[in-house]
């Protein structure tokens, strides 16, 4: 059985993903809508996925490094949303300013994330 913690993050980053499907629904058609739309569907979902994938890593340096590829996707997404925001690709600021804040809690839970694993996991 998996430890209410990790399932909790684990459900926020599908929660995430199932909100940035949602969203790109309402982007603007353009290029920069498609791009921007296409790219936060890929590192959002991209971020559940890894942290998924984390959990049955073979080895502890398996585990941490897709952890930090989990980290690494929601910081993309998390510059990508600006963007979106910043050029006005998408008409609900509200809805796009909780996902960001949404992503920083994240962006910090998985950095403290990574950093624990990296004390019990030291390079050589």
């Amino acid at each position: 059985m998996i430890p209410e913690r990790k399932r909790d993050l684990e459900d926020r980053l599908v929660d995430l993903a199932i909100r940035v499907v949602k969203l790109t629904q309402g982007m603007r058609s353009g290029p920069a809508g498609r791009y921007y739309g296409d790219q936060i569907l890929r590192s959002s979902g991209s971020a559940a996925l890894n942290y998924a994938e984390s959990q049955g890593g073979e080895t502890h340096r398996d585990f941490t490094h897709k952890l930090k590829v989990a980290r690494k996707e929601i910081r993309e997404t998390g510059i990508s949303m600006r963007i979106i925001r910043g050029a006005e690709l998408h008409p609900d600021f509200e809805q796009l300013s909780a996902m960001q804040l949404e992503l920083k809690e994240l962006l910090a839970i998985l950095t403290a994330a990574v950093l624990t694993a990296e004390k019990r996991s030291p390079r050589k």
